[in-house]
């Protein structure tokens, strides 16, 4: 394809409409975007038609498409953007950014809870599963998903993955600080004898046991811890030490919103070293619908085994 030329559109939105054109988004992630950069449907709709001619049409006919179908929940998301409750500022302390934290998710819960926990589904509960099971597919590639195995949900919202991946393991556990996240998740798996829900206190995971669970894994809430100050993140680290078995994963799915991968692999590494875990995936991203970056952790054992790590 011919190198793509805007003349009216705003060059935030152009470098948004520059990576779907590449094939580096998804078409939900680009609308995500687009709503985040304008706050407002129709100056999302305007773009799209001023790009009409610059697009395929079947990028086009998608972007609009997508649009149309879900335009009462790309309101709804505008109009929380627009509310300006969020705020990217790193916390001041870990104390204000626990408090901005569960200010944040016990208020958008309320106005949506598919766009709470994922703003990419554009408040579709189908767009969200379809997401979630992309999810799950790679946590089974990476052997995170049996019969057998306690998974915990760090940050477990209103309990998409937790339903989820029921089914599929023998336990599965999550951990909030909204108490309206956890009270949507409790509800959502009220059928599911195998799920527990716990109301977290955001310093740690205070009512987990120790070395209970053979997997951990934090989808979209290491942002909002490292927002909240280094400080926090180490804690976690020590507290996922804490609850994972010797030989057991750690997967975060983003680690912060910097968009700054080299940054946040000496970070990651430097924690998981601190807290014996060996990184076996830094920084990579495999999902199709959504942009998140993997990182995965293997739990080392005590110091006394040569730091191997147990088999399966």
């Amino acid at each position: 394809m011919a190198a793509v030329s805007f003349t009216k559109v705003e060059p935030g939105l152009i470098a948004i409409l520059e990576r779907y054109v590449a094939g580096e988004i998804s078409a939900p992630i680009t609308l995500m975007q687009l709503l985040i950069e304008t706050e407002n449907v129709d100056r999302v709709r305007a773009a799209l038609s001023e790009m009409g001619q610059t697009l395929s049409v079947e990028q086009t006919a998608t972007l609009n498409e997508l649009l149309i179908a879900n335009e009462a929940g790309c309101e709804r998301i505008a109009a929380m953007l627009r509310a300006d409750i969020d705020s990217p500022r790193p916390a001041r302390s870990v104390e204000e950014g626990i408090a901005f934290c569960e200010r944040l998710f016990d208020w958008s819960v309320q106005q949506s809870e598919e766009a709470s926990v994922a703003l990419y589904s554009l408040g579709n509960p189908e767009l969200l599963e379809k997401a979630t099971a992309e999810i799950v597919a790679q946590l089974s590639d990476w052997g995170a998903v049996k019969p057998e195995i306690t998974v915990l949900d760090i940050g477990c919202g209103i309990g998409r993955m937790l339903i989820a991946l029921a089914p599929l393991v023998r336990q599965a556990i999550g951990i909030d600080l909204s108490a309206k996240m956890v009270d949507a998740a409790r509800r959502r798996c009220a059928n599911l004898p195998n799920v527990a829900v716990i109301k977290g206190d955001g310093r740690g995971l205070s009512g987990v046991e120790n070395s209970s669970c053979d997997v951990a894994i934090a989808v979209d809430s290491f942002p909002y811890l490292r927002q909240s100050g280094y400080e926090l993140v180490d804690a976690f680290f020590a507290e996922s030490a804490r609850v994972v078995k010797p030989g057991g994963q750690l997967i975060i799915l983003n680690y912060s919103y910097s968009e700054n991968d080299d940054a946040d692999v000496v970070e990651v590494r430097e924690l998981a070293d601190r807290h014996r875990f060996e990184v076996l995936e830094a920084a990579t991203r495999p999902f199709e619908m959504w942009d998140g970056v993997a990182f995965r952790l293997a739990r080392l054992t005590s110091p006394s085994s040569g730091g191997q790590l147990v088999s399966d």
